[in-house]
């Protein structure tokens, strides 16, 4: 499918800008459109940080060493593919290959192993009012659950709250008795 036959499916009878544009530049001059490359949260492709993320990562990662005043060595990576965490799935693969956690905390083995063992998901307002994003984030839950690993949300607006951020750390390392 074209761009043009793409355009004049969408375009409805009456006014309509972005059409009368086309048109007009179609008509009196060179028209090309630049492909661009999928970068949707939906899709489950990021190509950048949102600064969101970036506070939540350094309070994370803050909050993660005050937590841990033991041996316990943990890093978070950011943006990891479900399927790296799990070793296999049954259900619902099309997420499970294309899926990933906002961030994932590890425990660095000392035979240079990481295991997983939390993924963190920030969630807007898109969690609570997109029925595509809430199906996404529902089948991701499961997976989850099934796997029996823990997945913690946080709404965006909780991303540079230390205390808050600390205190789930806290509750979810004393829920596994490791702490």
């Amino acid at each position: 499918m074209t761009i043009s036959s793409e355009l004049e499916r969408l375009h409805s009878e009456g006014q309509d800008d972005i059409y009368e544009l086309v048109s007009y530049v179609k008509s009196n001059g060179e028209s090309q459109v630049t492909a661009r490359e999928n970068s949707s949260r939906a899709l489950g492709i990021k190509p950048y940080s949102t600064q969101t993320e970036t506070a939540f990562l350094t309070t994370l990662n803050h909050a993660l060493d005050n937590v841990l005043n033991t041996n316990r060595r943990c890093i978070v990576q950011h943006e990891v593919s479900i399927a790296h965490v799990f070793d296999g799935n049954t259900e619902y693969s099309d997420l499970f290959y294309s899926g990933r956690f906002d961030f994932v905390v590890y425990e660095q083995e000392y035979k240079g192993t990481d295991i997983p063992i939390l993924a963190i998901e920030l969630d807007g307002k898109e969690h609570q009012e997109n029925d595509i994003v809430m199906q996404r984030d529902a089948r991701k839950n499961e997976i989850c659950r099934r796997h029996g690993f823990e997945l913690i949300r946080v709404e965006n607006s909780y991303a540079r709250r230390y205390n808050y951020i600390k205190d789930i750390l806290i509750q979810y390392f004393k829920s596994v008795k490791s702490y």
